[in-house]
Formats: structure tokens, C-alpha cells, sequence
């Protein structure tokens, strides 16, 4: 008999309620979408880059230098973090008849969504 009155209790009085609960989220804090903070990297490693829009989706794009093969580009969210990952490369061709070739890559940048901070990985 005790334990229905506990459990009876425990449903009506004892469990919190979370219907009213409030999340307070402080309004300076910012939410960059990937592309926003693209645009951040551009301007601080790469201030000579152009926009180039995929074809498929114009609200996605990367950076290229307009005579070279050189690249700005988002690659990945971080799923711990939700930090954007960035990278620097140049495209070299190896075999002009096939056109492969190989990355080198001038820099991997973190930008965080919520404050703006960049940083280069290691």
C-alpha cells in the first residue's frame, strides 16, 4: 500500500514538470551557417580568391584563384563540436592526358559557428 501511495505521489508531486521549462539562450551568441564562415577564412588566407557557385545549388560554393588551381573549401561540421572545417589547396596536375594529379595543401582552418574564432589545425 505504501509503495502505490509513493508511486502515486511520485507521478502527481515528485517529478518535475518540463512543460514550462525556459531556455534562456543569451542573444549575443551567433550562429554562422558553413558558407558565412567561408566567408571569414576567404578574407583572412585568401582575400584574392573569387566565388565560384555550384551549378546544382547557388547557395553553396567554394573559392578559387582566377589563374591558378587553388581552392578554399568547406569540407566538414565536426560532430562533437559543430565546428566548420576548412582547406587550402592547390590542385597539381601529373599527367596532362588524364588529368590526375594530386592536393597540396596550404592550411586547415576551424571556424567556430557560435563565436566566429578561427584557427588553424596543426
Amino acid at each position: 500500500m505504501r509503495r502505490a501511495i509513493l508511486i502515486i505521489w511520485l507521478l502527481f508531486v515528485g517529478i518535475p514538470r518540463f512543460s514550462n521549462f525556459d531556455l534562456k539562450i543569451p542573444h549575443d551568441i551567433i550562429l554562422l551557417e558553413p558558407m558565412e564562415a567561408l566567408d571569414l577564412v576567404k578574407e583572412a588566407y585568401a582575400s584574392n580568391f573569387i566565388k565560384i557557385s555550384l551549378q546544382e545549388n547557388h547557395q553553396d560554393y567554394f573559392y578559387k584563384l582566377e589563374f591558378a588551381d587553388y581552392y578554399l573549401v568547406y569540407e566538414d561540421t565536426d560532430d562533437t563540436s559543430g565546428h566548420y572545417l576548412f582547406h587550402l589547396y592547390e590542385f597539381v596536375i601529373d599527367d596532362i592526358d588524364t588529368g590526375i594529379g594530386h592536393t597540396v595543401t596550404y592550411g586547415w582552418y576551424w571556424v567556430d559557428p557560435y563565436t566566429g574564432d578561427m584557427w588553424e589545425y596543426p
